[in-house]
């Protein structure tokens, strides 16, 4: 896998205009997370602001696809993942501040075998419509959860592991496949 840090990456963080704010995102998505009223919902918060900001998701997400969205302003932090050849690069990723009214969400997602996603997401204070950097997706491992604190340790798929073709043909499904 190529480095995501580029020198072209580099030069647009160093080019960023003085009155730009970046805002880092992060959005959380698992199956369990569905509300009774409203149906499946993302956990999306911003890094580095105390007041909850509006920003566009692109067009052919999952959930929200090219609709504004409220990101709420809970801190996140992670180191940049270490880039080596032969692994899959790996992070370790803490929100802090995670509300009462998401504990029973997380609980519920500790219930139900599947991976937890979370796509981060860069925006400029000028041009809130479309993500500068991202969407990057990364699966979560490890989940935990201590006090108001989520920690997990998120890396990119690992698709060079991954059975190919995923589907399973059969006889049954296919009688053609009989010589």
């Amino acid at each position: 896998m190529s480095d995501p840090w580029t020198a072209a990456w580099e030069e647009a963080e160093a080019s960023v205009p003085p009155t730009v704010d970046i805002f880092s995102t992060i959005e959380l998505q698992h199956v369990a997370f569905v509300d009774i009223i409203d149906g499946p919902f993302s956990v999306r918060a911003v890094a580095g602001t105390a007041i909850a900001q509006t920003f566009r998701i692109e067009p052919g997400a999952d959930l929200d696809g090219g609709a504004d969205v409220v990101f709420e302003p809970i801190p996140f932090y992670s180191e940049l993942p270490e880039v080596s050849e032969g692994t899959t690069p790996t992070c370790k990723v803490i929100i802090d501040s995670v509300g009462d009214e998401l504990i029973p969400y997380l609980e519920a997602a500790t219930q139900v075998r599947a991976d937890m996603i979370a796509i981060f997401r860069q925006y400029r204070s000028d041009d809130l419509t479309i993500p500068c950097y991202g969407p990057c997706q990364f699966l979560v491992k490890q989940v935990s959860l201590k006090g108001s604190t989520i920690e997990g340790v998120a890396k990119i798929d690992d698709l060079a592991n991954r059975k190919f073709p995923s589907r399973v043909f059969t006889l049954s499904e296919y009688p053609g496949l009989v010589s």
